[in-house]
C-alpha cells in the first residue's frame, strides 16, 4: 500500500494541473481615442498589444536578423463571471515592428501561429474566443473603454448583478465562417440577403462580409455604399439633417433625434447572413457623434472597389456586442446590442474572484 501512495499523489497531482490549466483565460480590453481607435490588451509584461482580428500571428520588435522570437504573455483563468488566477505563458511571435504605443500585436485570425491557436495549445482550452468590444461614450451612451475578452470558451457574464444570465444565452444562431480569399486569415461570413434599411432590400446580396478590429467604421465598396447611403437618408428623412462632417457623408442635428436604450431612434441596418440570421446595426452602433450637436452614420465607402471584401464590419459597429468566433467549429455568433438588454461591455467584474 505504501508503496503505491506516490503514485496516486502524482495522479491526483497531474489531474489537478490538468484542471487549471483548461479554464478559459480572461484578458482586459482597453479602447483607444476616437478616430483612431485601436483595442488592446495588457499581455505582453503589462504592456499593450494590439488585437487585430486580420492578422495571423503575435508579432513584436525583435533584434536585428531574427525573424521569430518568443515572448512571455500574461492573462488570468476566468469562470466567466471573474479573474480567477494569474497565467504566463510562453507564446511565439513573429518579429515586426509595433504600432505607436503598443508592444506588438496579438493577431487573432485564423492561423496555427495566432493568439487563440496559441492559447488553446498552451492552456489546453477550446480554440474559440469571445470578444466584447467597448465603446467610450461617442453616441451618449454606454462605455468607458474598457471591454473584455475570453479565450478556451464558456459562459460570459457581464455585471452587475451577480444572478442575471451569462449573456452567451443570448448569441445568435451559428454562421458558417468561409474563406473567400486565398492566404487571407480573417474572418468572413456570406451576407447572402444583402443589406436592409428598415426591412427593405438596399444593397442585394450575397456579399462577402468581413470582421475587423483596426478598421474603425464600416466601409462598403463603392456601389454597396451608395445603394445603403441612399436608403438611410430616404428613411430617415431630412428633418434633422445638417451639413456633413468628414468623413462621414450623412450627418444629423442629435437633439432631433429621438433615444432609448438602443442609441439614437435611427432606421435599423440589417446585415442578412447566410442561415437566415441577421447582422443587426441600431443606433448606438450606427451613429457616431462628432461633436455635442452632432451625429453622423457611421459607414464609409472604401478606398478600392477591388481589394477586399464588399463589405468590412468595423469595430465601431461591433461594440458593446458579445462576438464569438470558434476556429474549431469555423462558426461566427453574435448578439444583438448590449445596452438594449441593460448590459455593457464596460461592466465586466474585474475584481478577483474570492
Amino acid at each position: 500500500m505504501s508503496q503505491l501512495k506516490p503514485f496516486i499523489v502524482f495522479v491526483l497531482l497531474a489531474l489537478c494541473a490538468c484542471t487549471a490549466a483548461s479554464a478559459p483565460l480572461l484578458i482586459k480590453i482597453n479602447r483607444g481615442a476616437a478616430s483612431t481607435a485601436l483595442y488592446t490588451a495588457p499581455l505582453s509584461a503589462g504592456r499593450p498589444l494590439v488585437l487585430d482580428l486580420s492578422a495571423s500571428a503575435i508579432t513584436t520588435p525583435c533584434s536585428s536578423g531574427t525573424t521569430t522570437t518568443t515572448v512571455t504573455l500574461s492573462a488570468n483563468t476566468t469562470n466567466g463571471a471573474n479573474p480567477l488566477s494569474p497565467v504566463s505563458f510562453a507564446a511565439t511571435a513573429t518579429c515586426a515592428a509595433a504600432p505607436s504605443g503598443a508592444a506588438g500585436i496579438a493577431g487573432l485570425g485564423r492561423s496555427s501561429a495566432s493568439f487563440p491557436a496559441q492559447v488553446a495549445s498552451t492552456q489546453k482550452v477550446a480554440n474559440s474566443f469571445a470578444l466584447c468590444l467597448p465603446s467610450d461614450g461617442r453616441t451618449g451612451f454606454s462605455g468607458n473603454g474598457v471591454g473584455a475578452a475570453i479565450f478556451g470558451g464558456g459562459p460570459f457574464y457581464l455585471a452587475p448583478p451577480a444572478d442575471r444570465e451569462a449573456i452567451t444565452t443570448l448569441l445568435s444562431s451559428p454562421v458558417p465562417l468561409r474563406q473567400p480569399f486565398a492566404g487571407n486569415p480573417g474572418y468572413f461570413v456570406t451576407a447572402t440577403g444583402g443589406i436592409a434599411i428598415d426591412g427593405s432590400v438596399a444593397a442585394a446580396g450575397p456579399l462577402v462580409v468581413g470582421l475587423s478590429t483596426t478598421v474603425t467604421y464600416t466601409q462598403l465598396r463603392a456601389d454597396v455604399y451608395s445603394r445603403v447611403i441612399a436608403a438611410f437618408d430616404r428613411a430617415l428623412g431630412q428633418t434633422a439633417k445638417v451639413a456633413a462632417v468628414s468623413p462621414f457623408e450623412l450627418c444629423y442635428d442629435s437633439s432631433k433625434l429621438g433615444s432609448s436604450l438602443s442609441g439614437y431612434s435611427v432606421p435599423q441596418v440589417d446585415v442578412l447572413l447566410e442561415g437566415g440570421t441577421n447582422l443587426t446595426i441600431v443606433g448606438g452602433n450606427s451613429m457616431a457623434q462628432v461633436n455635442p450637436n452632432t451625429a453622423c452614420f457611421a459607414f464609409l465607402k472604401a478606398a478600392s472597389s477591388t481589394a477586399g471584401p464588399p463589405v468590412l464590419i468595423g469595430g465601431f459597429q461591433l461594440e458593446n456586442k458579445l462576438v464569438v468566433l470558434d476556429n474549431a467549429k469555423q462558426q461566427l455568433s453574435f448578439t444583438g446590442y448590449l445596452p438594449a438588454r441593460g448590459f455593457s461591455c464596460s461592466n465586466f467584474n474585474f475584481t478577483k474572484a474570492g
